[in-house]
């Protein structure tokens, strides 16, 4: 039994020998010395034991080099997602923007951006297949470096592009190719190439800007039409306030900068409110009720327009009805 242990021993001694370099010296005679010491003394047991529990501490520090080797393994597309990268000439390429674009040609281009270096990979059609890279061929290779200089497979090189997975969100595949410049004989390579699950570029759609509208205030006071010869508009950080006015009457309207259309309550300017009007003409008066209907508000222009009604109440009920506006506050 004594012999069947000690050639256990000898083997996982060899095991550490080939498998873990970095356990010391001293760290195996203190092992050795442990089995000659129990063996002597006939605790077979023990030293199975103990064998057993080595071999555990063994398989738990290789588990665990395992999972820190592969969690370090961050250039692996598949925890990468979206990924463009490859090998230039021999460093590592990894590109930190990406995208793919298909024009009204059905031309697809994949871009890979990395700071100022960009990867351009354009294919005549969309879809899956192989297309190769050259002056001969539709599908060609741009490369951008850091100083503007451009190389292309259309130049003088060669290459190819494999699309293993093409959808109308993302593509997915390897290239590989060699591209010159039109103004002397460098070449650039790249090697290992890999895009994986680029995403299909939406253009924003533009906002569609409400027109710029005329300077303009009228409404009717009581029944009686009210078309001030003065109208005039500003804008703070939060507000705009429009005025318009003649000889005898002022009629104010307060309204948030950032107001889009829509209709809002309107209230006294004593009232802590964003909608706001006030009615003056010789006396003070309270607006007690009233609405406001924004129907054009261009910001980028300072342009606003659009009807307004309240009642007011003072020395007399004043009722204001039909109130059109037009502000330009920039």
């Amino acid at each position: 039994m004594r012999a069947q242990i000690y050639h256990k021993f000898l083997a996982v001694n060899m095991f550490l020998e080939d498998k873990i370099l970095n356990l010391t010296q001293l760290t195996r005679m203190s092992l050795c010395l442990a089995f000659i010491k129990f063996a002597v003394k006939g605790k077979v047991h023990f030293e199975i034991s103990l064998l057993n529990r080595t071999t555990a501490m063994i398989k738990y520090f290789l588990f665990a080099m395992s999972v820190l080797l592969f969690c370090s393994c961050s250039d692996d597309i598949t925890f990468n997602s979206p990924a463009f990268q490859g090998v230039r000439d021999t460093v590592f390429y990894k590109a930190d923007a990406m995208r793919y674009e298909l024009t009204d040609a059905g031309e697809v281009t994949i871009y890979g951006s990395l700071g100022t270096q960009t990867v351009q990979l354009v294919l005549p059609n969309y879809g899956e297949g192989t297309f190769e890279l050259g002056p001969t061929n539709a599908a060609r290779a741009n490369y951008t470096n850091v100083r503007g200089k451009v190389f292309s497979t259309n130049f003088d090189g060669e290459g190819e592009v494999i699309v293993e997975r093409a959808s109308d969100s993302t593509y997915t595949g390897t290239f590989r190719f060699r591209a010159v410049t039109s103004v002397d004989t460098t070449e650039v390579y790249f090697t290992k190439g890999v895009f994986y699950e680029i995403p299909y570029y939406f253009e924003p759609v533009p906002p569609v800007l409400d027109p710029v509208v005329p300077n303009s205030f009228y409404c009717r006071i009581n029944g009686t039409a009210f078309t001030p010869p003065s109208v005039s508009a500003s804008a703070g950080p939060n507000f705009i306030t429009g005025t318009g006015a003649n000889n005898t009457a002022n009629i104010r309207l307060r309204l948030p900068r950032t107001i889009e259309k829509g209709t809002y309550p309107l209230t006294d300017f004593t009232v802590d409110s964003p909608y706001q009007a006030a009615y003056f003409s010789g006396f003070n008066t309270l607006v007690q009720s009233g609405t406001v209907t924004i129907t054009s508000h261009n910001t980028q222009e300072g342009s606003i327009g659009g009807t307004f009604s309240f009642t007011a109440q003072g020395a007399s009920t004043i009722q204001v009805t039909q109130g059109t506006f037009g502000f330009n506050y920039l």
